[in-house]
């Protein structure tokens, strides 16, 4: 008769503890806290950014200044005919290509001036001292909770507080760092172009205005400016009628090539300051706020 063999019970297995905290890790956090910190508190790349910004408001505003300067140069010459003894012609109707246009640059102009106000009081609001001294508090509340084994339940409040407020700190700063390069490099040179062009255009219209105010009686012998050419082509109108045609064209044909010149240089000028003011702004926005949240979600896990 065989004997039962007596099986002892199986003791539960204990559960497995989970592996301490790295202090690599916690190492790399803590830096990266730390020179976030450092950065928002002196002010690294706040100012360079701030006098950039600044930079592109004054070349908003002169080229501003030098749409409307022109514009109210073409506004007085709409309504203004020359009538000569061969033929009477209308300045308005050369010029008024460039009328429509000009307003639209003045409401894009306008829109970028209002853009880039907005830009420096967001820039300064969020490089305040109040928002570095929140950043720097949060930092050291992190930074307690890698290292300081009671609180470390904390974590889970404190490192989302930490890097929502970083984020909110240098998104702006960022964007608007990356614009101004944009900027430097490859825009600002073009539109100064540009806008120095539009300004010697609008001297010429000047002094067109001058000289129709200007005494009809006056000699326009030795004259070379465009109504006394045309002036002087009507005195040799005596000796032959075709002659004096061709040089009223030609010089209508200046004028005319002038404002498509003008036209062209606005068009370019809409385009610019749409570009520097809003497209790039908001692309390069995006593109580091996607950045920042796929590094956060690559930081190493304690």
């Amino acid at each position: 008769m065989s004997v039962p063999s007596l099986q002892q019970p199986t003791m539960p297995m204990p559960p497995a503890t989970q592996a301490p905290p790295s202090s690599s890790n916690r190492l790399i956090l803590t830096i990266l806290a730390i020179v976030l910190t450092i950065i928002a508190l002196f002010n690294l790349i706040d100012q360079y950014t701030l006098v950039k910004l600044d930079d592109a408001i004054e070349q908003a505003a002169i080229a501003f200044a030098s749409v409307r300067s022109i514009h109210a140069i073409i506004s007085v010459l709409q309504g203004t005919e020359v009538s000569l003894p061969v033929l009477t012609f209308s300045v308005g109707e050369v010029l008024s290509p460039a009328t429509d246009i000009l307003q639209s640059t003045s409401g894009v102009l306008t829109t970028a001036l209002a853009s880039l106000g907005l830009q420096r009081i967001l820039l300064e609001v969020f490089t305040a001292k109040l928002v570095n001294i929140t950043i720097a508090i949060s930092a050291l509340a992190y930074i307690g909770t890698l290292w300081y084994q009671p609180v470390t339940n904390l974590r889970r409040y404190a490192q989302p507080l930490f890097f929502i407020l970083c984020f909110t700190r240098f998104l702006l700063v960022g964007t608007l760092l990356l614009n101004s390069v944009v900027d430097t490099l490859f825009l600002n040179e073009q539109t100064e172009q540009i806008t120095q062009q539009t300004d010697l255009i609008a001297t010429d219209f000047h002094q067109l205005h001058q000289e129709l105010l200007s005494e009809k009686g006056e000699d326009n012998t030795n004259d070379d400016s465009f109504l006394g050419s045309v002036k002087q082509a009507l005195h040799t109108v005596t000796d032959g009628y075709n002659d004096a045609k061709q040089e009223i064209q030609k010089n209508l044909e200046q004028l005319q090539s002038k404002t498509e010149t003008l036209v062209v240089n606005l068009l370019t000028l809409i385009a610019m300051f749409v570009l520097k003011t809003i497209l790039i702004p908001i692309g390069f926005l995006l593109l580091l706020k996607n950045l920042y949240w796929r590094l956060i979600n690559r930081l190493p896990t304690i």
